[in-house]
C-alpha cells in the first residue's frame, strides 16, 4: 500500500472533466461509526442476541451487511439488514471535516461526482438533505446490493474513474469495476485491514482527495477507459 498522502487541494485550475469520483457514503462522507454501532447493537437486541463493545465494531464490521449480521448470529439476515437501515435512519450523523469543501474542489474543477453505497436508499437520502449536499452529486445509487454492479454502470460516463471508500470492500470492487480504489482512514474499518488490500492511494483527511486525484492523474496519463458522456 502506498505511503499515507498528504496532497495539498488540487488548484481550481486543474482540468477534471475526464473523471468520474464516486464515494462511499457511511464512514467515508460522514462520521457515523458510532451510529452504525448502535444501529448494529438495535439488530442484536432485538434478537436476543449479545451486542457490540466500539472495539469490537471495526474489526468485526464487512460488506455486504446481511452477510456481517448473520455472522453475529441473525437467523434472518435479510430483515435484519431492513431493522438496521431503519436505526440508522433514526438519527442524524455529521459530514466527516473537509467533505463540503473538497466536493466543492472537485466539481469546480469539472469532475462528475456520485454515490454509490451499501445503506438504505431512505437513509442516504436523509442524510445528504440533513448535510447540505443535495446538489453536489450528479448521480446517488444507495440500497445498492452489489457494489461492483452499481459502479460499472457508471462506468462508462468519464474515461477516468475513482471509488473512494472506508471498507476492502470498496477497494475490491472499485478494482472489479475498473476503477483506481483511494482509502479513507477513521472509518469503518482500521487502517492496517485497508493496507492489507493495497488500495491505489490513501487519505486519512478529506481535503487530501483532490490532491491525491491530481497525483494519479498524471502517473496514469492514459485514460482507463469508458466512454465521456
Amino acid at each position: 500500500m502506498p505511503p499515507t498522502a498528504h496532497h495539498p487541494a488540487a488548484p481550481p485550475r486543474l482540468d477534471l472533466t475526464d473523471t468520474l469520483v464516486l464515494f462511499d457514503w457511511n464512514g467515508t462522507l460522514v462520521a457515523d461509526t458510532d451510529r452504525a454501532l448502535r444501529a448494529t447493537n438495535a439488530v442484536l437486541t432485538h434478537r436476543g442476541l449479545p451486542g457490540l463493545t466500539a472495539e469490537d465494531f471495526p474489526a468485526k464490521w464487512k460488506l455486504p451487511l446481511a452477510a456481517f449480521l448473520r455472522d453475529l448470529g441473525a437467523a434472518d439476515p435479510e430483515a435484519a439488514e431492513q431493522y438496521w437501515n431503519r436505526a440508522l435512519a433514526a438519527e442524524p450523523a455529521p459530514l466527516r471535516r473537509g467533505t463540503a469543501r473538497m466536493l466543492d474542489t472537485l466539481r469546480a474543477c469539472g469532475a462528475r461526482l456520485g454515490v454509490v453505497s451499501a445503506a438504505g436508499a431512505a437513509a442516504v437520502a436523509d442524510d445528504i438533505r440533513n448535510t447540505g449536499l443535495d446538489d453536489r452529486f450528479d448521480v446517488v445509487l444507495a440500497g445498492v446490493a452489489a457494489k461492483t454492479s452499481a459502479l460499472l454502470s457508471q462506468r462508462p460516463t468519464r474515461p477516468r474513474a475513482y471509488y473512494v471508500g472506508d471498507t476492502e470492500y470498496d477497494i475490491h470492487c472499485a478494482r472489479a469495476a475498473g476503477y483506481l480504489a483511494i482509502a479513507v482512514t477513521g472509518g469503518y474499518r482500521p487502517a492496517h485491514a485497508l493496507a492489507a488490500v493495497r488500495p491505489d492511494a490513501v487519505v486519512d483527511h478529506l481535503d487530501q482527495l483532490p490532491g491525491v486525484v491530481t497525483a494519479l492523474h498524471a502517473k496514469t496519463p492514459a485514460p482507463l477507459g469508458g466512454t465521456p458522456a
